[in-house]
């Protein structure tokens, strides 16, 4: 197997990839499936800070042999004062398995690019398994390519985001599109378990519920990557919302879209976003970091899962204190979805704000912000941000690029206590240029530009005094993306009600 693969990144150390004999001690036994849903509220990502406790981190998406995808890479960042060793296994959607056990010096970062371990698939599931903890583990895709090289240029896609941590039984996805022409989703069900699961699959699309013989009573093998190409299941539909349940054992899912966006460019732009399925539903679910951008129009997909009606509010909870909006209230019959429009003249003085979705009769819920270019701008880049129904007191939040083209949304869904919260960096000085201390009442947020005095690799510590949520927002040329932080193990909690 080609060692290009996997390489260590800035610093000259060796990675060691050879199976060691101390990997064959640690790793003799296969993880077991844990629900973390059953343990504690929860959220995406989750960070084991101390060496008492391990992590396992799951990250889904294409390879670069997908017509689409110019690179993969998976980056483990070790926040250790002591070298970690742990296992990477790679599946491919075309049955090829590899592991290798490495050992990540204290403060180092590694790059594990998936395609080349599992050649001639279009699309791998990669498990890191940390025993020690304290290990950051994202992944950042791109797309354009001309003839197997990156195209790079204005709006050729790109997506960038934390791993996941969290394995389920039943997952939901509220958005996708196959809408034609340039709309390419597919649905990927990863299985790092060595035990076989069963799962029934239903969609939603423009004409409401669908369910198959084909996608009832599915079996991902054990150790594999199942791909569900929506454009066949759900052909040429606005919207196409995805619920998994398992009937027996544990799964990952994510959807994968890639859009042909319009631009005022003649070229115009891709949008590329692989997004985490929501491990839980909730009356209560959260999206920060909204913004009337120019060029940019943004909505809100609700999902009900369930079998009952509900009635629900989209809240809109701006920046500015003192600012009001209307919410939209909405009727939702069971198992199906609706899309609420934010670029209407209701938002038009809102500034900067987030969106609380809220069951009006406890009934649970999923959805998503999706944020897309208008027809006729400049503006590029695909941004979906699953919402969430947990928070948590204490974050980190990995920065990589400059810094100048990001920005740390902090925000407190509790509608009771003010959150005092404090910024930091590990390991350096926090820029004296940018307040580091900021108090957040009920139902708001703020928003931290980031400047260049930010190291553009740096990792953010985020200390609140009750549970806030963190999202980094990234733009650049060639694209933008939206993505939670991960969590410190431990600290997730509801928030106040």
């Amino acid at each position: 197997m080609a060692m290009s693969a996997m390489n260590a990144v800035r610093y000259p150390a060796l990675v060691v990839l050879a199976a060691m004999v101390v990997g064959s001690t640690l790793f003799a036994s296969p993880p077991d499936p844990v629900d973390r849903a059953t343990l504690q509220p929860p959220v995406h990502a989750a960070l084991s800070t101390t060496p008492d406790s391990g992590d396992l981190w799951f990250c889904v998406g294409p390879t670069v042999d997908m017509d689409e995808i110019s690179g993969r890479i998976v980056t483990l960042t070790s926040i250790s004062d002591e070298p970690t060793v742990g296992r990477v296994t790679v599946n491919g959607d075309n049955g090829a398995e590899v592991e290798r056990t490495f050992q990540l010096e204290p403060g180092r970062s590694m790059e594990i690019r998936p395609g080349p371990f599992v050649p001639g698939a279009l699309h791998a599931g990669v498990t890191i398994e940390v025993p020690g903890g304290r290990v950051l583990v994202e992944q950042r895709i791109t797309s354009g390519t001309t003839d197997d090289e990156a195209s790079p240029g204005i709006g050729t896609g790109v997506d960038e985001a934390p791993c996941g941590t969290i394995t389920s039984s039943t997952w939901q996805v509220p958005w996708a599109t196959t809408a034609e022409p340039g709309n390419t989703a597919v649905l990927l069900i990863y299985n790092p378990f060595r035990a076989p699961a069963v799962a029934d699959l239903r969609f939603i699309g423009d004409l409401g519920r669908r369910e198959t013989l084909d996608t009832r009573g599915v079996v991902v093998a054990g150790r594999s990557l199942a791909v569900f190409d929506l454009n066949e299941l759900i052909p040429d539909s606005a919207v196409v919302s995805t619920s998994v349940d398992a009937r027996v054992g544990q799964l990952v899912v994510a959807r994968l879209q890639v859009a042909d966006l319009p631009t005022s460019d003649t070229g115009g732009s891709t949008g590329l976003v692989v997004t985490p399925g929501l491990p839980e539903t909730s009356e209560r679910l959260f999206l920060p970091g909204a913004s009337r951008e120019w060029g940019v129009t943004s909505s809100v997909v609700v999902m009900n899962p369930g079998e009952g009606t509900t009635e629900l509010e989209v809240l809109v909870r701006p920046e500015a204190v003192g600012t009001f909006v209307e919410p939209w209230r909405v009727t939702l019959r069971g198992r199906q979805r609706q899309v609420v429009d934010l670029g209407s003249g209701r938002i038009a003085d809102a500034g900067r704000f987030g969106i609380e979705v809220r069951s009006l009769d406890g009934v649970p819920l999923a959805a998503s912000l999706i944020s897309r270019p208008e027809g006729g701008t400049t503006a590029t880049g695909l941004a979906v941000l699953p919402a969430v129904g947990a928070a948590a007191t204490d974050w980190m939040v990995h920065l990589t690029g400059p810094a100048d083209q990001a920005a740390l949304v902090v925000s407190n869904p509790g509608e009771i206590t003010i959150a005092t919260v404090r910024l930091s960096l590990l390991g350096a000085a926090w820029p004296s240029d940018i307040p580091d201390l900021y108090e957040i009442g009920p139902a708001g947020h703020v928003e931290v530009e980031l400047g260049a005095a930010i190291s553009a690799e740096a990792t953010i510590l985020v200390d609140s005094t009750v549970p806030v949520l963190s999202v980094m927002r990234r733009a650049d040329p060639m694209g933008r993306s939206s993505s939670f932080g991960m969590a410190v193990a431990g600290t997730q909690a509801r928030p106040s009600s």
